[in-house]
């Protein structure tokens, strides 16, 4: 039971044992939450009390409302801090996660002007576009695509590129991808090719994100439009982030 005298809040005591519940398995990833009503006579708190404490982990990404059916056991979003270019691997890693790609297409292709000016290319360069599915913990969460420079990047057409792309680009290159030139984040919703590879439904919500991702020369490494199903991820400010690590 929830303990009065307390000097913690009754809804932070009461969010703690949901967590710790989650955290060792008794309430298991996907399933049912007991009604804000049974969990108020359960610990004997008013259902003021377990709103509260469902909102904060609601908001955290141990819980997930779906209208009309109830409240699920989720994973926490991945985070990703605003100012940095952060890969999908490190931020995967950052949340103890295990991430994974799968490489939907490799296409050389004809570079437009928006292309030319945004990669800087040479006259006569095309463009080498890959589009992978990345997954956290084997669940699809980014439908990622870039698009490089041919004749700076074409290696990257002999590469399995099932792990993290900045890695590779270090190791082979030994580029360092590690900044954005500019990033812009924006909201849709999935259509039905999006739906079906993300694993959601057409209609959800998703992040996009729209950036030129650079060198520690300021060179322009790729063009970036990705799609992040938005109920998983999340954007931190930095020191938020940190704290965030921190209680991990």
């Amino acid at each position: 039971m929830l303990e009065q005298d307390n000097s913690l809040p009754l809804y932070l005591q009461l969010k703690n044992i949901i967590k710790s519940q989650i955290d060792t398995g008794e309430m298991k990833l996907n399933s049912k939450i007991p009604s804000e009503t049974e969990l108020s006579e359960r610990y004997e708190v008013s259902r003021i009390t377990v709103r509260n404490a469902l909102a904060e982990l609601v908001s955290e990404g141990y819980l997930i409302k779906k209208q009309g059916k109830g409240t699920y056991v989720s994973k926490p979003k991945l985070a990703r801090p605003i100012e940095d270019c952060l890969s999908f691997s490190e931020s995967c890693k950052n949340a103890g996660v295990e991430s994974s790609s799968m490489v939907l297409k490799k296409e050389v292709i004809a570079a437009d002007d928006k292309l030319k000016d945004i990669l800087r290319l040479d006259d006569g360069d095309r463009v080498l576009y890959i589009q992978r599915l990345r997954l956290a913990d084997g669940q699809p969460l980014m439908l990622e695509n870039n698009y490089y420079s041919y004749n700076k990047y074409s290696f990257l057409l002999d590469e399995p590129l099932t792990g993290s792309l900045y890695d590779l680009l270090l190791e082979k290159k030994n580029i360092i991808c590690d900044r954005s030139l500019k990033t812009i984040i924006s909201v849709t919703v999935a259509n039905s090719d999006q739906a079906n590879l993300l694993q959601t439904s057409i209609g959800d919500p998703l992040f996009v994100i729209d950036t030129v991702a650079a060198d520690n020369h300021d060179n322009p490494v790729h063009y970036g439009i990705q799609y992040v199903v938005g109920e998983k991820y999340c954007f931190v400010r930095r020191n938020t982030l940190h704290k965030k690590l921190e209680q991990m």
